[in-house]
């Protein structure tokens, strides 16, 4: 079931995924994440900075 906006997951990993996710921050933990974000925010203040 998924709201009709949504596009439903079919890959298991990473309904595994979203449902860990959706736990810790149900827990107030913080999400786990692949995106790298740490990464990207270093390069804009990089790229600000410069």
């Amino acid at each position: 079931m998924h709201a009709p906006e949504v596009y439903p997951e079919h890959d298991l990993f990473i309904q595994q995924m979203k449902l860990k996710n959706t736990l810790r921050w149900m827990m107030g933990e913080e999400q786990i994440t692949h995106l790298g974000l740490e990464y990207y925010l270093d390069e804009v203040d990089a790229m600000v900075g410069a």
